[in-house]
């Protein structure tokens, strides 16, 4: 008996991923090995800014060529596959339309992931991953490896890219900010620290909720330069001041509370222990230290994204994310109590400590103290 051929222009099951007897663990695996495919596309999305584009109407691939300089025949031809992850609808023969998932292409609409896209596709991250296996064979970043300069010092000889880093940023902020603001209980507390708060996004969004508040922002001297000037149009008035320097020297203020969001995971436990450290040394008896990052979750179903940043933290800046337990260990070894974890907006969470070895003053004593 002869076996019965597909039909010309069908697709093969083994390359879609289902046979007879199940799933085609060759034809998955084939997807995921072609998956750097369907990033570049979508980084070339963002970077032609398709999905405004087609904001309020589908358009035909020849307008958006036409609008966007590019080739129409390549143009579709990319547009098609993107269809195929649901980032695109072909709702007429080279006609698109966003799907919901494309929405989040769009520039600043809520959960928008275009800085985030133009980042983790630019010309350093996406050399240094290039250079993945140094890291697995050394440990050690590939940024280093790969320019000669660690991520910070790259920025900074490479201005045009800065600004894909810095709207990522600032972008994560936004969204995180109101997090910190909506679900840490501020009461009682008249001075807070955000320390490497670079645009100072978080701490604005702290001191718009928490009107009884001051802030303090703290960074490097060429970031907090530009974060006074964008401090002033988020409408918190006089009641923030903002310090340049450097958080693994000894730090030139005082706090009630030292915010430290998005930070430790860019370091190693060396470095992270030498900030917690100075957060100690710059703490009182009743300050607290407020840590904002990724957990790594105990239930390994829901841990690919983490897992993924954990990757990225060691290819690009050399750090890594944690499990609780082990911010718990650095914060140990700093001198710090852990008190208490508080979920924020997943994937984030706030790591609560207060400094060890203080006997803690009551509100009264704390006001005579101060006199």
């Amino acid at each position: 008996m002869t076996e019965k051929q597909p039909e010309a222009g069908s697709t093969p099951e083994t390359f879609v991923g289902k046979t007879e007897k199940g799933p085609n663990l060759r034809a998955g695996l084939m997807q995921k090995v072609l998956g750097y495919q369907v990033s570049r596309a979508i980084y070339v999305v963002a970077q032609l800014n398709l999905a405004d584009l087609l904001k309020d109407e589908a358009k035909t691939v020849e307008q958006l060529a036409q609008e966007t300089n590019s080739n129409p025949a390549a143009l579709y031809r990319m547009l098609r596959m993107l269809t195929m992850v649901e980032v695109f609808e072909e709702t007429a023969p080279h006609r698109f339309a966003l799907t919901p998932s494309g929405q989040l292409l769009r520039k600043g609409v809520p959960g928008s992931l275009y800085n985030m896209i133009l980042f983790f596709g630019s010309p350093r991250v996406w050399q240094s991953w290039e250079d993945f296996s140094y890291c697995i064979q050394t440990g050690e970043n590939a940024t280093n490896h790969v320019f000669g300069v660690p991520t910070w010092e790259y920025y900074s000889q490479h201005p045009q890219e800065a600004p894909a880093f810095y709207n990522f940023m600032t972008e994560s902020s936004n969204q995180l900010g109101p997090a910190v603001a909506a679900n840490y209980n501020f009461e009682g507390l008249g001075i807070v620290a955000d320390v490497g708060g670079a645009q100072g996004n978080i701490i604005a969004a702290i001191l718009k909720a928490n009107p009884q508040l001051k802030g303090i922002l703290f960074d490097l001297p060429h970031v907090t330069a530009g974060a006074r000037q964008h401090l002033v149009t988020t409408g918190v008035g006089e009641r923030y001041q903002v310090i340049g320097g450097d958080m693994f020297e000894p730090w030139p203020f005082k706090a009630d509370l030292y915010l430290i969001a998005r930070v430790l995971h860019d370091w190693d436990d060396e470095h992270t222990t030498a900030i917690l450290r100075n957060c100690r040394q710059a703490m009182e008896a009743n300050s607290k230290l407020a840590v904002v990052e990724r957990i790594l979750p105990t239930n390994k179903d829901a841990a690919l994204l983490y897992y993924l940043s954990d990757l990225h933290m060691l290819v690009g800046p050399g750090g890594q994310e944690r499990s609780l337990q082990e911010y718990q260990n650095l914060f140990k070894a700093a001198g710090l109590n852990f008190t208490r974890a508080i979920p924020l907006n997943p994937p984030f969470s706030l790591i609560e400590g207060e400094p060890e070895g203080f006997t803690k003053l009551s509100p009264g004593d704390r006001e005579r103290s101060q006199e």
